[in-house]
C-alpha cells in the first residue's frame, strides 16, 4: 500500500528513507533524472544481496550466493559474444556496466528506491544501463530474462535505442536463448529439448499456432505494435525472424546495419531494411514459410538452410533426377514449376537413420517402429513451396504429401518442389544416404 506524505506516523526506517528522498529531490537540481532514480547515497531499505562482475552489479532478494554469482558470470560471458555478433570494436565496452535487480518481492525494490514507482515489470525491463527482472520458476528462465534485458541495455548504450518491437524483441531473444551457465554460457542457440529451457515456453505456443492454422506471415511480424505487452508468442515469432535474417549470409548485413538506427521506432526503420532486401523478398517469404512450418526443439541451422533463388530456371519438361539427402532438411530441385503442369514423381533407394543397436535402414515409405511429427521416420515428404506469398496476415499451411514410391501432382501455383526425409530435428546427425527422385511429365 502506498503512503502519502500526509500520514502522521512513520517508522525509523521510513523516516530515514524519506530523508534520503528529500536529499534526492535537492540533488535533482544538479543531476539528470536517470541519475536521481538510481544514485544511492541512501542505502537500500532492504538487505539485498549484491554481486559485482565486470559488466554487471547484481542486486537480489532471493537465491543462494552461488546462484547469484553464476548469474553474474553468465552475463559477463555473454557480453563478448554480443560484441562479436554486432562487430563492436574491441575495447569499446571496457567500463560498460549495468545495474540489475533480480526481484522476487517487487514491492521491496520499490520501497528501497531501486525500482521506480511508475514501472510495471511483468517479466523484465531495461532503461538505460538499468535492468529489472522478476525471478522465475527456473534458473534457466531467470538467466534468460537477465540476458534478454542485457541485450536491450547494450543496444541502447551502443545505438541509442532498440528499434521497433519485432527487431528489439527478436534480437534480444536471439542473443539470450542459451545453453550452459556461468563462464560456459553460449548464446544464439536453438534449444535441444523442453527440459533444457524450463518455463521458456515459446515453442509450445508456436506449435499450437501451427495446429490452428494461424502462423503469421513475416510481413505481419514486421508490423507488430510497438508494445507487445510481454506476449510470449510474439516474442517467439520475432526471434524466428531474427534467426532467418542472420543465418542466411545474404540478409545478415542488412539486418545488423539496421541496429545502427535503434533510436528510430517508426515504420521507416523497417522500410529501410526491407528496401535493401527488396529483390530477395520473395525468397525471404518462401524461406519463412518453411521455417515457420519446421522450427522446434533440436532445429539445426547447419542442416536446415534451404537453397532457393528467383533465378532458378522454369522446368522445361525434360526428366529431372536428384538425390535427397537424409541428413538435411527441406531440399529444392533447383527449378521452378508453372501452374497447370502435371508431374509424375518416383522415389527409390535406401538410407540409414541410426546405427544403434544396429543400422536402421529405411526406404521411402519409412520405418513405422518410430514416428516424428506424426509420420514414420525415414518417410519421404514433398510439398509445393509458392514462389510468391499472397497471404497478408496468416499463412496457409504447407500441403505436405508422402512420396512412398510414386506420386502424381497437378501444380496449382508457381512453385518449387521441396523434399525432406522425415526424422526428429535433432536426429539427423547420424543419417546417411538418401533417396533418388525422378520427375517426369
Amino acid at each position: 500500500m502506498n503512503r502519502s506524505l500526509g500520514n502522521v506516523r512513520w517508522s525509523v526506517r521510513e523516516r530515514r528513507h524519506l530523508g534520503c528522498l528529500r536529499r534526492g529531490v535537492l540533488a535533482f537540481v544538479l543531476i539528470s533524472l536517470p541519475a536521481l532514480l538510481f544514485a544511492s547515497d541512501c542505502p537500500s531499505a532492504q538487505p539485498f544481496q549484491t554481486v559485482e562482475g565486470e559488466h554487471i552489479v547484481l542486486l537480489a532478494d532471493s537465491g543462494s550466493r552461488q546462484s547469484l554469482e553464476l548469474l553474474v558470470q553468465s552475463f559477463d560471458a555473454a557480453v563478448p559474444q554480443w560484441q562479436r555478433f554486432w562487430g563492436i570494436p574491441r575495447g569499446s565496452l571496457r567500463g560498460w556496466k549495468v545495474k540489475a535487480c533480480v526481484m522476487n518481492d517487487v514491492d521491496a525494490f520499490r520501497a528501497s528506491g531501486d525500482l521506480p514507482l511508475e514501472l510495471s515489470i511483468p517479466f523484465g525491463y531495461a532503461l538505460g544501463d538499468n535492468i529489472w527482472v522478476r525471478r522465475q520458476s527456473s534458473e534457466y528462465y531467470t538467466r534468460h530474462l537477465l540476458l534478454h534485458e542485457g541485450v536491450h541495455a547494450l543496444a541502447i548504450h551502443q545505438f541509442g535505442g532498440t528499434g521497433p518491437s519485432w527487431y528489439a524483441e527478436g534480437l534480444a531473444e536471439l542473443l539470450s536463448v542459451h545453453r550452459d551457465a556461468g563462464a560456459d554460457v553460449r548464446i544464439n542457440v536453438v534449444p535441444d529439448s523442453r527440459d533444457a529451457v524450463p518455463f521458456w515456453g515459446r515453442f509450445k505456443l508456436m506449435t499450437q499456432r501451427r495446429g490452428s492454422g494461424g502462423v503469421p506471415t513475416i510481413d505481419r511480424v514486421l508490423e507488430y505494435p510497438l508494445d507487445l505487452k510481454s506476449d510470449v508468442e510474439s516474442y517467439g515469432w520475432s526471434w524466428a525472424v531474427a534467426m532467418l535474417l542472420t543465418e542466411y549470409p545474404e540478409y545478415r548485413g542488412s539486418y545488423l546495419k539496421a541496429a545502427r538506427n535503434g533510436n528510430d521506432r517508426t515504420e521507416a526503420f523497417t522500410q529501410t531494411m526491407r528496401s535493401e532486401l527488396r529483390a530477395q523478398w520473395p525468397i525471404v517469404q518462401a524461406r519463412w514459410r518453411l521455417l515457420a512450418e519446421t522450427l522446434d526443439y533440436g532445429f539445426d541451422w547447419k542442416r536446415e538452410r534451404v537453397a532457393l533463388a528467383m533465378s532458378d530456371p522454369l522446368w522445361d519438361g525434360r526428366p529431372v533426377s536428384v538425390e535427397i539427402a537424409a541428413d538435411e532438411g527441406w531440399q529444392s530441385l533447383g527449378i521452378r514449376f508453372a501452374p497447370g503442369t502435371k508431374l509424375s514423381l518416383r522415389a527409390a533407394g535406401r538410407c540409414t537413420l541410426a546405427d544403434t543397436p544396429k543400422p536402421w535402414i529405411s526406404e521411402p515409405s519409412g520405418v513405422t517402429i518410430e514416428y516424428a511429427g506424426g509420420r514414420p521416420i525415414g518417410q519421404l515428404l514433398v510439398a509445393e513451396l509458392p514462389n510468391a506469398t499472397s497471404e497478408q496476415k496468416e499463412l496457409r499451411p504447407l500441403d505436405i504429401q508422402t512420396l512412398e514410391n510414386s506420386l502424381e501432382i497437378n501444380v496449382e501455383q508457381h512453385c518449387w518442389l521441396v523434399f525432406r526425409v522425415n526424422d526428429h530435428l535433432a536426429g539427423r546427425g547420424d543419417n546417411r544416404g538418401g533417396y533418388a527422385i525422378t520427375v517426369t511429365r
